[in-house]
């Protein structure tokens, strides 16, 4: 899981997740509703068996390729914002602490 917040409301625990394991609100999650929608479509226009079942091969393949794309950006996108941060917010090094003991200053 990433730790950089691109989902909306911070979800990541499983509370809430579809059938497949999604989490709700992620890109994934409304990925697989649109392709599970195109198979019950499919379902319903092709009664021929070889047809339905090339036409599902077919969505799947287009799923895949969906999640490929979303988990490709999001990555960059990750990739991109630490690269602008470390930029724009570099990191400064702390200074050591004395070797010594500093009294203070009599009045």
């Amino acid at each position: 899981m990433f730790t950089l917040d691109l989902y909306p409301l911070g979800i990541y625990n499983n509370t809430y997740t579809n059938t497949q394991g999604g989490v709700m609100f992620s890109p994934v999650f409304y990925i697989e509703s649109f392709q599970n929608t195109k198979k019950i479509i499919t379902d319903q226009i092709f009664k021929d068996p070889a047809l339905n079942k090339a036409a599902h091969a077919y969505i799947d393949s287009q799923t895949q390729f969906a999640k490929m794309a979303v988990n490709n950006t999001i990555d960059m996108a990750k990739y991109s914002v630490e690269s602008v941060s470390k930029y724009l917010f570099p990191k400064t090094e702390q200074a050591s602490q004395a070797p010594y003991k500093v009294e203070k200053e009599a009045k």
